[in-house]
């Protein structure tokens, strides 16, 4: 019987019970972390150049101290 390896769990898998692995909770688990991962490292660059109106408003919440008393705004 052939082995695989996962490339989502990094484990070797029998050949016969690939639909099995593939259809487990952990594997499905495993996989979703790693497409969110991969989205994040695909998208986070794309901010940095972000001139919009929400990307400077984004920002300006980070700059604003809404503790102060005298930041109260009306």
């Amino acid at each position: 019987m052939a082995q695989i390896r996962c490339n989502v769990c990094d484990e070797i898998v029998d050949s016969t019970l690939v639909a099995e692995h593939v259809a487990a909770r952990s594997h499905a688990v495993k996989k979703k972390v790693s497409e969110f991962n991969e989205m994040n490292v695909q998208v986070k660059p794309s901010y940095y150049q972000d001139i919009s109106i929400v990307g400077a408003w984004i920002k300006s919440l980070y700059s604003y101290d809404f503790l102060s008393k005298d930041s109260a705004q009306a």
